[in-house]
């Protein structure tokens, strides 16, 4: 996936030291509406079901080569996070949203750069955010209607 000679030495940054705009505490109340669930979800109760995380890439995973439609090799990066949502997830957003879920991420603060690896999988440059910071990023981004519809 990545292009080993674009290792880097960036480590998950730590309050105070983040440029988050918000963190974790700030968001796990807000409502985000999902169809399939009873009721509409916190998104402490979607991080609760363990459909929805994040971690820190590896510095082998930090660049990816991607191919356009004429085949001609790019680099994308440097990414430094791994996102996934599962399941219980699925109805925060549409595949084809007017405004989709990577877009949304991606227009957050602090965030640069979002691929859509596949389904389940996103892959994010945010090179200040903490861990909470983004997702607080994300809660922020499913929270928006126009991922739904």
């Amino acid at each position: 996936m990545g292009d080993f000679s674009k290792m880097d030495d960036w480590q998950p940054p730590q309050p105070p030291d983040c440029t988050c705009h918000e963190h974790l505490e700030d968001v796990l109340t807000l409502v985000i509406p999902n169809p399939d669930w009873d009721e509409d979800p916190t998104f402490e109760q979607l991080l609760e079901t363990g459909s929805l995380g994040v971690r820190p890439l590896d510095a082998k995973e930090r660049f990816m080569t991607v191919f356009d439609e004429e085949q001609n090799e790019s680099q994308l990066g440097p990414l430094h996070w791994g996102m996934w949502a599962a399941d219980e997830v699925y109805g925060c957003y549409a595949d084809d949203a007017a405004l989709p879920v990577d877009r949304s991420i991606a227009a957050q603060p602090g965030v640069d750069l979002v691929e859509w690896y596949d389904r389940e999988e996103f892959l994010i440059g945010a090179s200040g955010l903490c861990e909470s910071g983004l997702l607080a990023a994300i809660a922020r981004a499913l929270h928006d209607p126009k991922v739904r519809t």
